[in-house]
């Protein structure tokens, strides 16, 4: 009992957070103006230490059990309810040619809950902020018999995502079945067809270890974009306005792949030349994965406005005449198609390395009547989690029990603006510390990322960003009686 009001305790904790901070700024950045704004990676901590790298992350380690969001597919490893919330703090640099100001922000990063459905299946529900948009910039050009003119960019707002998904491991026996029905062959008759026989055995090790998953996604939000046009040199002109609101409210989806070739044994020689097969202290796996959304269009409405105004003396605007007024209009915003391609390596409990290769294809992004110009996105991620002894015990125990995380990744990215791409690259670092409340086991991940986007070349904007990220895993089992309370 003192345990289910201590987790709702939590639960109305992080819930009361996340309400907070969805409406909170989460950018400060002008290439947040193009697309939907400046997508998340919606990743957990400890994903996002290692580079945020994800497709072929099997978390299959004994408590706590972490959940890996980006790919559905590992749903199926999920082994006790698990409780995962994190937050993010950035502090990031707008280096242009003349200036290089600094913008700093705290902010909500994820929640989410995942728990074991029979022994080979498992659920998970989470609330991520999908993408950001918040920028304020002028741009200033000269006109032959007009003078300068004044492009002040304004946005603001993003979408949200709620999600519902679902894992299964639909062969999880596959092997254990293999062998029970070969258990009582002759090795003589196994000798003969030893390659037949480990073909099949490795097929089926393949097989148990495959997975599947798919995640349900409802995203939502508001952006506003808006211009103003001024001539603070000329009295001819008359300052124009343009603002535009858009709405969404849809579903779409995700799905994902997951396998792994397992090593267990090694053959041997002893001193009379007879070969056989020795167990492995700590077994390797060689993981892969594979992950896709779906590109599906979301039903969406927006609103425009344009006017004419005039500045009095306190600098504010007044408005003379509309130009014109759409109050509501409906469309639809076609999302690209995302899908990656991961390899891992993982040996024992103590090194798990996994990298990923992505693309993104934003040439068939469309918002609502603009066809896109943008160009595809490939994304490349390393990361590797080492902990030299998940299990020890006694003097000096605990330091062996930390996980340490490195990774890097780098985009091409999907912007070309002045004949310049704008590209990015980040570098992490972050540990897993244990921790313990009550019965739920657990860990704190704490992380940094270091990493520029875009360049200062053609009177564009460099942003160099430091981000600091902390998230709480919280391991425990529900759905059981207790004979003793």
């Amino acid at each position: 009992m003192h345990l289910i009001i201590k987790t709702k305790s939590i639960l109305i904790f992080i819930f009361l957070i996340v309400i907070k901070n969805l409406s909170a700024q989460n950018t400060f950045s002008p290439y947040s103006r193009y697309g939907i704004g400046e997508l998340n990676t919606t990743l957990p901590a400890h994903n996002l230490s290692m580079g945020g790298a994800f497709t072929a992350l099997k978390p299959d380690s004994f408590l706590p059990v972490f959940i890996n969001t980006g790919n559905p597919a590992s749903y199926a490893l999920i082994r006790f309810t698990t409780l995962e919330v994190g937050g993010t703090n950035f502090v990031t640099q707008y280096q242009t040619q003349t200036a290089s100001p600094t913008k700093w922000s705290t902010n909500f990063s994820y929640a989410n809950l995942g728990f074991p459905v029979r022994n080979k299946s498992g659920i998970c529900f989470g609330l991520a902020p999908f993408s950001n948009v918040g920028y304020n910039y002028i741009s200033t050009s000269n006109l032959d018999n007009v003078g300068t003119i004044n492009y002040n960019y304004s946005g603001s707002g993003g979408l949200n995502k709620v999600y519902a998904g679902f894992g299964t491991m639909p062969f999880k026996n596959a092997l254990i079945k293999f062998r029970r029905k070969r258990l009582y062959i002759p090795d003589s008759l196994k000798k003969l067809s030893h390659f037949s026989y480990t073909l099949k055995e490795n097929l089926n090790k393949i097989l148990s270890d495959f997975s599947i998953g798919t995640n349900l996604v409802y995203l939502f939000g508001d952006i506003t974009n808006g211009v103003q046009i001024t001539y603070p040199n000329s009295t001819l002109y008359t300052n124009v306005a343009r603002v535009r609101d858009f709405t969404t409210g849809d579903f779409t989806g995700n799905f994902g792949l997951q396998t792994a070739i397992t090593v267990d044994s090694v053959k041997t020689k002893n001193k009379n030349g007879t070969t056989h097969k020795r167990a492995m202290r700590e077994k390797i796996k060689i993981t892969f994965g594979f992950f896709s959304s779906i590109n599906n269009t979301l039903n969406s409405s927006y609103s425009s406005i344009a006017y004419n105004y005039n500045l009095n003396a306190y600098g504010n605007p007044t408005i003379k005449d509309t130009v014109f007024y759409n109050p509501s209009q409906s469309g639809l915003i076609k999302l690209p198609l995302e899908q990656s391609f991961g390899i891992g390596f993982k040996k024992g409990e103590r090194i798990n390395a996994v990298a990923d290769f992505g693309i993104t294809s934003w040439q068939n992004f469309k918002f609502f009547e603009t066809v896109s110009s943008y160009k595809n996105n490939y994304r490349y991620a390393i990361g590797v989690n080492y902990v030299p002894n998940k299990y020890a015990s006694g003097s000096g125990a605990y330091i062996k029990r930390i996980n340490y995380r490195l990774g890097a990744n780098y985009n091409t990215g999907f912007l070309e603006i002045n004949n310049s791409n704008i590209s990015s690259y980040n570098i992490t670092a972050g540990v897993g510390l244990p921790v313990g409340i009550g019965r739920m086991p657990g860990m704190v991940n704490l992380g940094m990322q270091y990493g520029q986007l875009g360049s200062t070349n053609n009177n564009l904007v460099r942003e160099n960003q430091l981000r600091f990220f902390i998230g709480f895993t919280f391991s425990d089992k529900w759905f059981q009686k207790f004979k003793y309370d």
